[in-house]
């Protein structure tokens, strides 16, 4: 038969073993996302980010564009209304010149046709009159046609540059609009990334962490239980379920992604109280002792795997500072 020292020796090797291949399987804390996933998320979010950039650019380039196309409607404008107020002082000036030729013409005549052409109330209603006249100049008339022409061409146009420069500004007001949504989008998005950049350097300083000690605490877990007094199967409170990996959640988005405070089985998460399990290991409602306290078995989650235990407490904080441990969960009697 073997000695009892060899048995020992076989036994924390078997421990050490088995603890170790627990530890490199497993997450350090309840709901947080594996290396794997934030990268993903993180190259997601970079990816979105850069397509909003670019699409930000894109429209800042078209409102510049917009922006030098209203300056130019805006002096096409002024220059119409420059060449309106040009043709309607000349047409003024016309028509009180042609008003004192014919006045002078017929001064010597009837002066009924005098009274009748300076009653006028306009060019237009001057013209209409003038009909009447049959010696009235010719080449006045044909002035005074030509500039009401004018004035007309020179209005349509007015007016269509108006209507271009409205269109113009609307536009611009609906690029100002998504230009500002764009921006927002760009910072919620920014926000998310630092998040989950920040969160991917957590995880993987965690992942060194346990790569370089699971050893370590496996082998000295061992050793704590081979110098138990008691024998396997009945320490403590009752019967031995075996050696489980401790980590440590709370109800931050961090921990658990923003699902509040209830728990799988429907109760309020309670620190002190609360683990959560693997069911087909643990069954709910069982109550557990770890390290001398009694905890209930209400929660689960994706992350918690065969001998693992997720144990609930108030804060984030208190969740990093607990830490990653291995100890043997017992079944309370």
């Amino acid at each position: 038969m073997l000695s009892t020292k060899i048995k020992r020796m076989l036994q924390t090797g078997i421990i050490v073993t088995c603890v170790a291949a627990m530890g490199c399987t497993c997450t350090l804390v309840y709901a947080e996302p594996s290396t794997g996933e934030l990268e993903k998320k993180t190259s997601e979010l970079q990816g979105e980010l850069n397509n909003l950039n670019n699409e930000l650019s894109s429209l800042s380039a078209e409102m510049d564009s917009i922006s030098a196309e209203m300056e130019e409607a805006a002096a096409t404008l002024q220059e119409s209304q420059q060449k309106m107020d040009e043709a309607q002082k000349k047409g003024e000036e016309q028509y009180e010149a042609m008003k004192l030729r014919i006045k002078y013409m017929y001064e010597s005549g009837n002066h009924s046709f005098i009274e009748l052409l300076c009653s006028a109330d306009n060019m237009a209603d001057f013209l209409n009159k003038s009909d009447f006249i049959q010696d009235i100049s010719e080449y006045d008339r044909n002035m005074l046609l030509e500039l009401l022409d004018t004035q007309e061409e020179i209005k349509k146009d007015g007016d269509a540059v108006a209507r271009q420069h409205e269109e113009l500004l609307a536009l611009q007001e609906e690029l100002h609009n998504k230009r500002t949504a764009l921006e927002n989008q760009i910072a919620s998005t920014s926000g998310q990334l630092e998040q989950y950049q920040a969160q991917l350097e957590r995880a993987r300083a965690a992942e060194q962490l346990v790569s370089g000690q699971h050893f370590t605490e496996a082998e000295t877990l061992a050793e704590q239980i081979n110098n138990q007094t008691n024998p396997p199967g009945s320490v403590g409170s009752g019967q031995s379920l075996g050696v489980f990996r401790i980590t440590h959640y709370c109800p931050c988005y961090y921990c658990s992604g923003g699902w509040g405070s209830g728990t799988a089985t429907g109760t309020a998460a309670t620190p002190g109280r609360t683990i959560a399990v693997d069911p087909s290991v643990i069954p709910y409602g069982s109550v557990v002792v770890i390290n001398g306290h009694a905890y209930v078995a209400e929660d689960c989650g994706g992350a918690i795997k065969g001998n693992r235990i997720d144990i609930y407490v108030s804060d984030h904080t208190t969740a990093l500072s607990s830490g990653t441990y291995y100890a043997e969960v017992y079944l309370a009697n």
